[in-house]
């Protein structure tokens, strides 16, 4: 038997679900007149300001040391400047169907990530929920992935989307060993957003592209719940259930949501649900509670109980 989910883990998920759920639409805001690099500079520069005023707030330790700062750089590569900008550059060729496709690989980079680099064992549970769920989506995007032209400058922005996803899971074992430290979520991701921040403009100097910003109500609205929502909130929920449950479970978000992006094109789209649909999304929500439930430690009576 599964044991019941800690309400507060099933609560970070549930938020991390629901608001990244909502940014695959509001990020179609962000993808007119200005590069979508310069975009992804953009929403951790404001996101990290943010950060660091809750770390004010919150009295977080803001002196590093050497290797602490060094963690957060690569922290702030792979989490934040890497996985966004290539994810933001296939969003121009690619539909959100299929970039959730890739992004829900992430469950398996993940468990393999920890197994190999924090000696963290293989959970058969969470995997084969992570195997359920994925088959949902290849279900409830079938028709995007059958006609998808692999000859195409799409095949490009699926191999950046594997290679943002990689990106993304090598992040957020960075965030684990963090959390493992002295560290706290809050401190480093504010600096992890800092140094993604400054990577990202590098890069953007480096190619010669113009950093500019769209003043329009859709670009500046979608920016700042990009911002508050996608990465203040979601981040801060995420990466503190990467530190509860580990980065193999934790990783299940990214099957999830994608389902609740699929409900917000239902409301704002138009889009219309099959039974099919609604049995691909029934597989995932199986996937999920396979995937972050336990099974029960079943007691001895012979052996003493520690408390």
């Amino acid at each position: 038997m599964a044991s019941k989910i800690s309400r507060i883990d099933a609560t970070l998920f549930a938020v991390t679900v629901l608001t990244w759920g909502t940014t695959w639409f509001v990020i179609l805001g962000q993808l007119g007149v200005v590069h979508p690099v310069v975009s992804v500079g953009w929403r951790f520069l404001l996101a990290c300001l943010v950060v660091f005023g809750i770390c004010v707030i919150r009295t977080e330790r803001l002196v590093l040391t050497g290797s602490e700062h060094a963690l957060c750089v690569l922290l702030g590569l792979f989490l934040f400047c890497l996985n966004y900008g290539l994810f933001y550059t296939a969003s121009l060729s690619l539909t959100t169907g299929l970039i959730s496709i890739v992004f829900s690989t992430m469950v398996f980079w993940n468990a393999l990530g920890a197994r190999l680099i924090m000696g963290a064992p293989l959970e058969g549970r969470s995997l084969l929920g992570g195997v359920i769920g994925v088959f949902g989506l290849l279900v409830l995007f079938r028709a995007e992935l059958l006609t998808f032209e692999w000859r195409s400058e799409g095949s490009l922005a699926l191999l950046f989307c594997l290679i943002g996803t990689v990106s993304a899971s090598f992040g957020n074992l960075v965030s684990a060993w963090l959390q493992k430290r002295s560290m706290t979520v809050w401190n480093s991701t504010a600096y992890g957003m800092l140094y993604g921040t400054l990577l990202t403009y590098g890069y953007v100097a480096l190619q010669g592209l113009k950093i500019q910003f769209e003043w329009t109500a859709i670009y500046v609205v979608s920016l700042l719940y990009l911002v508050v929502f996608g990465s203040v909130i979601a981040f801060g929920s995420y990466l503190t259930l990467i530190g509860r449950i580990g980065p193999g479970r934790a990783a299940y978000t990214s099957v999830v949501f994608p389902v609740v992006a699929v409900l917000v094109s239902v409301l704002f789209e138009g889009y219309k649900i099959t039974l099919l649909a609604l049995i691909a999304i029934a597989l995932v929500i199986a996937g999920n509670w396979l995937a972050l439930s336990k099974p029960k430690i079943q007691k001895s009576p012979c052996v003493p109980q520690s408390r």
